[in-house]
């Protein structure tokens, strides 16, 4: 089992899905975990579910203020960071012509930008952090698009070429890397009115022939945020069942 001891790590979007379960593995590893989302109630039962080593900070990630905040209290209280993980995000289903100014934007801001603040203003507590890595949530519609999604198909390809710049940028001392998830079963899809019937039939799709559950996701991401990746930097893997092989 990877040994995650010591290490000090951020994820957004951690109340529920991948990002809990994600920051669930890493504190089972020894790593202690900031959890971060929108919604305050919901966050604070994740992390007591966690419990020793996670601690969480209600943050809108699409908004400057709302993370330069958590990153002063992160400097506060660790003083250096080793790993964040970018996983809020959200997927307005909606075709082009249906897609208003609102939904746009939304979708990049969250998507895009809230990824572009929290490395941004997390920069110089990475670059402090020992063997830091940066672990982005995207999709693989970000390369094998579908109908209906424009916004967030087109917001998922800027976060990987984001993904692949910042790489570039902050070699040798901190390493990026993305994942892209297929269809995984997260609280997400009810959210928008997708059933449990519909979530197995879109499974019968897959190569793997079921959807993917957020400890797989989860799995690669502390991958990623282990010294067992060392090498690995600008890589966007996908994480879905085959889907990307076909």
């Amino acid at each position: 089992m990877l040994d995650l001891r010591g290490r000090r790590v951020i994820i957004s979007g951690a109340s529920s899905g991948i990002g809990f379960e994600a920051a669930r593995m890493l504190a089972s590893r020894g790593a202690a975990v900031c959890l971060t989302a929108r919604r305050a109630d919901q966050l604070s039962a994740a992390a007591r579910e966690i419990g020793r080593g996670a601690w969480a900070w209600p943050c809108d990630v699409a908004k400057p203020e709302s993370v330069a905040k958590l990153a002063a209290e992160t400097e506060n209280r660790w003083g250096a960071l080793d790993g964040l993980v970018n996983n809020a995000g959200v997927a307005p289903m909606a075709r082009l012509d249906e897609t208003t100014d609102e939904v746009w934007d939304e979708a990049f801001a969250v998507n895009v930008t809230g990824p572009f603040f929290l490395c941004r203003e997390l920069s110089g507590l990475l670059h402090a952090g020992s063997s830091s890595s940066v672990v982005n949530v995207s999709s693989n519609l970000a390369v094998k698009a579908i109908p209906g999604m424009a916004a967030y198909n087109a917001s998922k390809a800027a976060l990987n070429q984001l993904t692949r710049s910042l790489a570039l940028e902050w070699a040798p001392k901190v390493r990026v890397n993305a994942v892209m998830p297929g269809v995984v079963d997260t609280p997400i899809h009810a959210l928008r009115g997708i059933s449990p019937e519909r979530i197995e039939a879109i499974g019968q799709m897959h190569p793997m022939k079921r959807v993917g559950r957020p400890e797989d996701v989860a799995a690669m991401i502390v991958f990623l945020l282990s010294e067992a990746s060392s090498w690995m930097t600008g890589t966007i893997i996908p994480v879905d069942g085959g889907m990307m092989a076909g």
